[in-house]
């Protein structure tokens, strides 16, 4: 503990320019405090929450949902770690970062020195620290997870996480297995413990620090900015074996269009290689490209996935629980997001890899202390008191299919729609920061800029007037992407090399009801696309096929739609803007 706060304490007394920064926005803004932010961040996460009629138990994200603004429309921009992080991270997409997949080059030199969200912050003055996953870790983010760009200190990755590659999972067997599937004994572990286990107790400890040195006079009192990263529910299943008891094989459900559509195009296929990897699932022999997997397999895939998203859901209520022990949940904002969906056996496809809104579309939501709260400042009942997914699961009715909701999901809720590259605009704003501009159409040579728009007014409707400004009112479009190397499936078609991009796929989510992509020809030194050299469409109508089953693109009473449709596509997230903004 000392050791710790030696650290934040050093930290504290070095930050110099920045803090005369933060000092001047404080002065120009009548010296208002700011406002902490913690920055919630699952890997893999789809909206299988019980907060979003799904079936995993989430108490704790439930009651974070019950005191925030939930968004019920939001995408990521590219369904791959770190294209997806470096995303929201700088709020560029990724065809400004350059970064399709997680082996390419750092961002800084490849595209820009584009300036990230706790770089922001930490130039205003913010204390920032990145604990779990935040940066996806590799190259692609930096040698150091984007230290000391972005962060104050440097990144705390748990001692237990590169055990997650190694053979740990029990078999029957008797010996230890590289799985998919791989509930365990904690106890019995590397280390005797798991990453989100030892990432919590670490944020935790953070927080008792920053409580203490508030409460000295002579320790200079700044705002954190703390960027917290759950592994789970990510590959491999690695979870403690008895959250298992929460979804008995029975109870769980199939996937509601578990069935290769025969109107996709073969380039809008992903192979799942990841999950075939796995010694388990390499056992069972799948077909390639298009499986599918044993239905034994589809029940056990989803029942661990759940069981994931519930230890995730035990974690992250220790946090909340946490930071309000230390005294901060009632100055702190909350954002809590997905780097990207998973698919869970929709259209006979499993991982991410791809542009259907099982992979694009994520949980987002956003806690704002005194106008999202249920639970008062002042109130002596506590806002965050950790629930044991154990208990809640004894008094819920578990029928099969249906959501395990444990709570109250909130009344404010907004259906518009909103992209991950918000959250950096949405959060300056928030704090009374200033909101960067918007990135011109070059913005290379643009240190601090965004492309996305601040949420605030969405949040101030929504929670201010208890009504929802929707979709029709706010963007026209989200927009997703995803690369290829191929027009058919091939081991690479997850995750291609630049040098193997060939084609593709931008796809648009529209406020009126459409999901509409095209997959193009792409030029993989200049990083531009060809919207001459067309190698597919896809068209879903939403209103009548919401799980996107039926590509109707072709579809010759379809053309005047689709000639609209690609045009709004080929403009771009510009034209897609508030009229506002």
């Amino acid at each position: 503990m000392e050791g710790l706060w030696f650290l934040l304490f050093a930290t504290f007394m070095n930050f110099g320019l920045v803090q005369n920064k933060a000092d001047f926005y404080l002065s120009e803004r009548g010296g208002v405090d700011r406002r902490n932010v913690l920055f919630l961040v699952v890997d893999d996460l789809a909206p299988v929450i019980s907060s979003y009629g799904g079936r995993a138990l989430t108490p704790n994200i439930d009651q974070l949902a019950a005191q925030s603004v939930r968004f019920t429309n939001a995408y990521a921009q590219q369904p791959l770690c770190a294209p997806s992080r470096v995303s929201f991270l700088t709020s560029r997409r990724p065809d400004t970062t350059k970064t399709y997949n997680n082996k390419g080059s750092y961002w800084r030199t490849n595209a820009g020195n584009f300036t990230t969200l706790p770089q922001y912050f930490r130039d205003a003055g913010y204390f920032t620290a990145s604990i779990g996953k935040i940066f996806h870790n590799a190259p692609v983010c930096g040698k150091d997870n984007d230290f000391p760009y972005s962060w104050s200190v440097r990144p705390y990755h748990a001692p237990t996480e590169p055990y997650g590659y190694e053979k740990v999972c029990p078999g029957s067997d008797g010996r230890l297995h590289f799985n998919l599937l791989c509930p365990v004994n904690v106890s019995t572990q590397p280390l005797g413990s798991l990453p989100d286990i030892q990432t919590t107790d670490h944020i935790l400890e953070i927080f008792k620090s920053l409580s203490e040195s508030r409460q000295e006079a002579s320790a200079p009192h700044l705002p954190f900015f703390l960027g917290m990263g759950f592994h789970k529910p990510h590959i491999s299943f690695r979870y403690p074996k008895e959250y298992l008891e929460l979804y008995p094989l029975e109870s769980v459900d199939k996937a509601p269009n578990a069935f290769y559509s025969q109107t996709q195009p073969p380039v809008a296929w992903n192979p799942f290689m990841d999950v075939r990897r796995r010694e388990d699932t390499t056992a069972l022999h799948l077909p390639f490209p298009y499986g599918p997997m044993p239905d034994k397999y589809h029940y056990l895939i989803r029942q661990a996935y759940y069981a994931s998203t519930t230890y995730m859901d035990y974690e992250l209520g220790r946090v909340l629980a946490g930071l309000e022990a230390a005294g901060f949940a009632d100055d702190t904002i909350i954002s809590f997001i997905s780097d990207h969906g998973w698919q869970l056996g929709e259209h006979q496809e499993w991982s991410k890899f791809s542009n259907y809104a099982t992979a694009t579309r994520i949980p987002f939501m956003i806690h704002v202390p005194g106008i999202t709260d249920t639970v008062k400042e002042g109130s002596k009942k506590p806002k965050f008191p950790l629930r044991d997914p154990f208990l809640e699961y004894k008094s819920t009715s578990r029928v099969k299919g249906k959501s395990n909701a444990t709570g109250s999901q909130g009344v404010l809720v907004s259906d518009a729609l909103v992209e991950l590259t918000d959250l950096f605009p949405t959060l300056t704003d928030l704090v009374q920061l200033p909101v960067p501009p918007l990135c011109p159409v070059n913005s290379s040579q643009v240190d601090t800029c965004v492309e996305g728009v601040s949420l605030v007014p969405v949040i101030i409707d929504t929670a201010l007037n208890h009504s929802s400004r929707s979709s029709k009112s706010w963007k026209k479009a989200a927009f997703t992407q995803y690369p290829r190397p191929s027009d058919t499936p091939r081991p690479d078609s997850d995750q291609p090399s630049l040098a193997n991009i060939t084609i593709m796929g931008y796809s648009m989510i529209t406020a009126d009801g459409y999901h509409y992509t095209e997959w193009v020809g792409f030029n993989n030194v200049t990083c531009e696309m060809n919207w001459s050299d067309v190698h597919a469409r896809e068209l879903y109508i939403l209103h009548s096929d919401p799980l996107e089953d039926t590509n109707v693109a072709d579809v010759k009473k379809n053309e005047r739609l689709v000639q609209r449709l690609s045009s709004e596509l080929h403009k771009g997230w510009r034209y897609a803007l508030p009229k506002q903004v």
